[in-house]
């Protein structure tokens, strides 16, 4: 469990390094993705779902305010076309940090954790709590992003991968769309006071899926 965890927590650390980055050198904040997203209200909202499902997608690599951008997207779009943006951006984004470190991720790991029984109890521990570990993904920031790239380096199923992250990305979405679409540009509080409804019904699947692992252990 210990390496699984390291590996969980390097990866956050990564991501977390480039908000920092970027944030501190000003070449692209969070504040300038609100923006994109707002100014693009006065183009044809086919242009404007493609920019949220770009933006979303591009959340593996930079960090993009994900609730403010569907909810965005609930306003601008609607609730259906929001929730369909917000779900197929977000996953794609998972998807593509998957094949990444499906590709990548295990000869990294081996270079890290040279011995092979280490990887192996990885992969199985990591294998035995996958499903729920990415539905339960968005309790955290960046832990979507960092639960994607584990399962791309222990070599997860892709099918199973897909159906448990994009059922997680979907319910998210939905949710924060439909809340989006009862708000405004400036005014989020529908919006935030769902995402806060979620984390709470995510952390408290969180408690029960640790207590049920201690139990086990």
């Amino acid at each position: 469990m210990k390496p699984l965890l390291k590996t969980a927590f390097a990866l956050i650390s990564g991501f977390l390094l480039i908000f920092i980055v970027l944030h501190t050198s000003g070449l692209l904040t969070q504040e300038d993705i609100v923006q994109i997203v707002k100014d693009s209200q006065q183009w044809p909202k086919l242009w404007v779902a493609l920019i949220i499902i770009g933006l979303l997608t591009s959340d593996i690599l930079i960090p993009v305010p994900g609730i403010v951008v569907v909810s965005l997207a609930g306003f601008l779009l609607g609730p259906f076309w929001g929730a369909f943006c917000g779900a197929v951006g977000l996953t794609l984004a998972g998807v593509c940090g998957y094949t990444l470190c499906r590709i990548y991720g295990y000869r990294m790991l081996h270079k890290i954790y040279k011995d092979e029984d280490t990887l192996q109890d990885m992969r199985e521990t990591f294998h035995r709590h996958s499903v729920m570990v990415l539905l339960l993904s968005r309790a955290a920031p960046m832990f979507p992003e960092a639960a994607s790239c584990l399962a791309g380096s222990t070599q997860m199923p892709f099918l199973k991968f897909l159906a448990a992250f994009a059922t997680s990305c979907t319910i998210y979405s939905t949710i924060v769309a439909i809340a989006g679409s009862l708000s405004s540009s400036d005014d989020l509080t529908p919006a935030i006071i769902a995402y806060f409804c979620i984390m709470a019904v995510l952390w408290s699947g969180w408690a029960l899926l640790s207590r049920q692992m201690k139990a086990k252990s």
